[in-house]
C-alpha cells in the first residue's frame, strides 16, 4: 500500500556492476488514485520540485519488487526537536509558515508548474517577499513531508563533519601579544608532553605545559650555574589554555582520570556502568561470592589478660537472594581460613550455632548447600588448593587484582557489618591510625574471640531477616508471587526452582584441604614427617604390604591447623580418617607448623652433634695409634727369635689361666689391688708409665698349667 507521506526507494542503474538507490516521498494521491505526486528527498542541500507518476504504474513496480517502501527519514532529530529548542527558534519558525500556508494547502494546483508559478506570484505581491524565498520555503516543506518543523533552522547540522578544520588564523577572542595557532605538529608535541610528564611523571598541566615549553619551544640557551638554561618567549609558545582546550578535546574523562591515578583505578572510578552484576543470575546457588576483611573491634584472649588485636570475618554470600549463606571468625586470613567459610556455607547451621549456645531452628539459616560457580578473593581464590573445587562441581571466577568493584555485593556487606560492630562492641576502631592524645580503643576491650564470633553469628540472623536494598530489582514473577523482600524469603522462594545441590561433610573437608602426597611404610602412613594409620589399615595389612590398594604412595588431606589426624580417600570413593601412631602421639593437637618447628629443632640439633663427631672420635683415634704402636713393639720384643707357630699354642689355657688371674685381682675379697698403669699423652710428647718387667708365675699358677696341659694332651691325641 501507499500513503502519503510514504518514502519510496528506486533502484538506479549507474553502471553493469553498480546502483544506486534514489529515494522519494509521496506527497499527494488523486482522489480516483489515477496518479500521485512525488519529490526527490536524496539531497537536503539541492532541493528539487515535485511531479505526477501514474499510480497504477507504481503499485506495478511494487508487486514486481523493482521499487519498495522503505522506513527512511532525512531527520528525525531535526522533525522533532527539544522544548527548549523551539522556544528558541519556533517563532521564526511560525513567521516562515505564514509565508507559504495560503497557498501550500492548495493541491493539486501548487503542484502543477503552470499555476503554482501564478501562485507563488500572488503570495510575493502580498508579502512583498522575494519569489525565491517562497520557493526554497516550499521545497524545504515538501522535502520534509509537509512537516512545518522543516523551516527551522538545522543548527544541528552547522560546522565541518569529519577531519578538523584547516586555519589559517586563530580563531576566538585575539590578543595584542599572543597568536599562536596550534597546528598538526604541536598536537604531536602536546601529546609527547602529556605521556612524558603528565602520565609518567604525574605532573598537573600547568608544570607539564611549562616543560614542554622548555623542551620544544625554546629559542636557545644561556649558561648559568654551569648548566644550560632555556630561553622562553611565551609570545611564541601555545598557551595554557590552548593546550587545556587541546587536552580536554583530545583525552575523555576516563582517559584524564588514568592519567593522574592509573588505568585500573580509572577503570573502577570512571568507566560506563552499562551492564548488571545479576544479569545472568536468577537462581540461589547460582554464585556465591565469598571474601575476609578485619573488623574494626579489638579483642581479648581468652583469659581476658591480652588484646589480640583485630579479628578477620570471612562471609559467603549469595548474590540472588542476598543470603549470608556462610561465615567463619579466624585470627590470620589464607586458603584454610576461607576454606572453613566454603565448608559452613555448604553444611547445616543448627550444630555450629548450637557450639557457641545460639538456639535456630533449620528454617531460620536454610543454607546449607553448594553454588555452581564462586567468586572470591584473588589472593586466596588463585592458590593450587582452589582448584579442588572442581571435583564438588564448583567452577571458581578469580577476578582481577584490585577489582573489588567485580563483587560489589559481598564488599558492600562488609560495610554493613562494620558499621554495625561499632554500634555494639566496645573496643571498636574508628580509624586506622590513631593521632596523638586521641582514645585507645584497646582500653575498652572486652569480647573474647569466641563470644566475638557468637555476636557475629546474631547478626548474621539479624541481617539475613532485614529488608533487601532499595537497588534490589524485583522481577515480575517476584510481584506476582507477592514474595517478602528480605533475604530468606527471597531464598526460600528461589530454592524450589534452583540448581542448589549437596554434599557430604567428609567429602567437602577432603576436597577442600590441602593436599600431601604420603608415603605408606611400615611404621604408619608418612606425611610431613609423622606417621598415621587406622584400624582398617591394620585389618587389610597395608602396613606388612606397605602398599594401599597397589599403591606404595597415596593422596592424603590434611588440616594445618591440627595434626592429629589426616584423610585419604580409596578407589570406592569412601573417606577414611587416619590418626597418629602412638610414637607421634606427643604431637596430637599441635598445628602443623609447631611440630615442624620441633622437628626441625630435631634436625638442627642433630646436625649440630653430627659436625662434633669427628672431633670427639679423634681422641679415641690418637689414643688407640699410640697405644697400637706401643703394644706392637713390646710383641715384637717378646716373640723375636720365636716361630709365629707358638702365638696359636696353648691358646686354651692361657685363656683360662689369664680369666683367673683377672678375677682373682678384682674380686671383691681381696684384700690388695695391683698398682693401675697409668699413661699420659699429649700433642707434643706422649710417655707411658708401666711395669715393663714379666712378673714370674707362682708355683700354683704353674702347677695349674701343668694339670691343664695333662688333661689337654690325651684329647689332642
Amino acid at each position: 500500500m501507499i500513503y502519503i507521506n510514504s518514502v519510496v526507494a528506486f533502484q538506479k542503474c549507474i553502471s553493469d556492476d553498480h546502483e544506486e538507490i534514489s529515494l522519494e516521498r509521496v506527497l499527494w494521491i488523486s482522489p480516483d488514485q489515477s496518479y500521485v505526486v512525488l519529490v526527490n528527498i536524496d539531497d537536503k542541500h539541492k532541493l528539487q520540485l515535485p511531479y505526477f507518476r501514474d499510480y497504477g504504474e507504481l503499485l506495478r513496480l511494487l508487486e514486481m519488487e523493482e521499487v519498495s517502501i522503505s522506513s527512511y527519514e532525512p531527520d528525525l532529530l531535526f522533525l522533532n526537536p527539544t522544548d527548549e529548542y523551539l522556544n528558541k527558534y519556533g517563532a521564526e519558525r511560525d513567521q516562515k509558515f505564514e509565508l507559504i500556508k495560503s497557498i501550500a494547502n492548495k493541491e493539486p494546483e501548487i503542484f502543477w508548474s503552470e499555476s503554482r508559478g501564478k501562485l507563488i506570484r500572488s503570495e510575493s505581491d502580498r508579502t512583498g517577499k522575494p519569489q525565491k524565498t517562497i520557493y526554497r520555503l516550499l521545497k524545504r516543506y515538501w522535502f520534509y513531508g509537509k512537516s512545518i518543523n522543516g523551516l527551522l533552522h538545522d543548527y544541528n547540522d552547522v560546522g565541518v563533519t569529519g577531519d578538523n578544520r584547516k586555519i589559517n588564523i586563530k580563531t576566538g577572542p585575539k590578543t595584542e601579544d599572543h597568536n599562536f595557532i596550534v597546528t598538526a605538529k604541536d598536537k604531536e608535541i602536546f601529546k609527547s608532553a602529556i605521556q612524558k610528564y603528565h602520565s609518567a611523571l604525574k605532573m598537573n598541566l600547568t608544570a607539564t605545559h611549562k616543560h614542554m615549553c622548555e623542551e620544544h619551544y625554546n629559542e636557545g640557551f644561556y649558561r648559568k650555574h654551569e648548566v644550560k638554561v632555556p630561553i622562553i618567549n611565551m609570545t611564541n609558545c601555545p598557551s595554557i589554555k590552548q593546550f587545556r582546550y587541546w587536552y580536554q578535546k583530545e583525552y575523555n574523562k576516563k582517559s584524564r582520570l588514568a592519567a593522574k591515578v592509573g588505568n585500573r583505578k580509572a577503570e573502577i572510578k570512571a568507566r560506563a556502568l552499562l551492564g548488571s552484576p545479576i544479569e545472568e543470575i536468577h537462581n540461589p546457588g547460582a554464585l556465591y561470592e565469598t571474601d575476609s576483611t578485619p573488623a574494626d573491634v579489638l579483642l581479648l584472649s581468652s583469659d581476658y589478660l591480652t588484646v589480640i588485636g583485630r579479628p578477620h570475618v570471612y562471609f559467603v554470600k549469595d548474590v540472588m537472594s542476598r543470603l549470608i549463606a556462610g561465615m567463619h571468625i579466624s585470627k590470620t586470613n589464607s586458603w584454610v581460613e576461607s576454606m572453613m567459610a566454603l565448608e559452613n556455607a555448604s553444611t547445616d547451621k543448627v550444630e555450629f550455632c548450637a557450639k557457641y549456645g545460639v538456639s535456630i531452628n533449620e528454617e531460620d539459616w536454610p543454607s546449607k548447600h553448594l553454588p555452581q560457580k564462586i567468586v572470591g578473593d584473588r589472593g586466596e581464590m588463585k592458590s593450587k588448593n582452589s582448584n579442588n573445587l572442581v571435583n564438588l562441581n564448583v567452577r571458581l571466577a578469580n577476578p582481577p587484582s584490585y577489582r573489588a568493584d567485580l563483587k560489589p555485593y559481598i564488599e558492600q556487606q562488609f560495610r554493613n557489618f562494620c558499621g554495625r560492630v561499632k554500634e555494639l562492641i566496645p573496643g571498636a576502631v574508628h580509624k586506622e591510625h590513631r593521632e596523638r592524645g586521641e582514645l585507645d580503643p584497646s582500653k575498652k576491650s572486652v569480647y573474647t574471640f569466641e563470644v566475638f564470633t557468637k555476636i557475629v553469628i546474631l547478626f548474621v540472623l539479624e541481617y539475613n531477616r532485614k529488608a533487601l536494598s532499595d537497588d534490589f530489582l524485583v522481577t515480575s514473577e517476584m510481584a506476582r508471587d507477592n514474595v517478602d523482600l528480605t533475604p530468606i524469603s527471597m531464598w526460600n522462594w528461589g530454592a524450589k526452582r534452583s540448581l542448589l545441590h549437596e554434599e557430604p561433610r567428609e567429602l567437602i573437608r577432603y576436597v577442600l584441604l590441602p593436599k600431601e602426597e604420603g608415603v605408606v611404610t611400615r611404621r604408619g602412613i608418612n606425611v610431613n614427617q609423622l606417621n598415621y594409620a587406622c584400624e582398617l589399615g591394620v585389618k587389610e595389612g597395608w602396613f606388612e604390604d606397605e602398599q594401599i590398594e597397589g599403591k606404595h604412595q597415596i593422596e592424603v588431606s590434611y588440616d594445618p591447623r591440627n595434626s592429629s589426624s589426616i584423610f585419604i580417600r580409596l578407589k570406592n570413593g569412601s573417606i577414611v580418617q587416619c590418626s597418629l601412631t602412638a610414637k607421634f602421639k606427643e604431637y596430637e593437637g599441635m598445628h602443623i607448623d609447631d611440630v615442624k618447628s620441633i622437628l626441625n629443632f630435631k634436625k638442627k640439633k642433630l646436625q649440630m652433634a653430627k659436625n662434633e663427631r669427628y672431633q670427639i672420635e679423634s681422641e679415641l683415634d690418637a689414643a688407640a695409634k699410640y697405644l697400637t704402636k706401643l703394644e706392637r713393639e713390646k710383641m715384637n720384643e717378646k716373640q723375636k727369635g720365636m716361630p709365629k707357630s707358638n702365638r696359636y699354642k696353648n691358646k686354651r689355657a692361657k685363656r683360662k689361666l689369664e680369666s683367673r688371674i683377672t678375677g682373682s685381682e678384682t674380686s671383691w675379697t681381696a684384700r690388695r689391688q695391683t698398682d693401675e698403669k697409668v699413661f699420659t699423652c699429649t700433642e707434643s710428647k706422649s710417655t707411658l708409665q708401666e711395669d715393663t718387667s714379666n712378673p714370674p708365675l707362682s708355683k700354683m699358677q704353674l702347677f695349674l698349667l701343668s694339670k691343664s696341659k695333662e688333661r689337654r694332651l690325651p684329647n689332642e691325641q
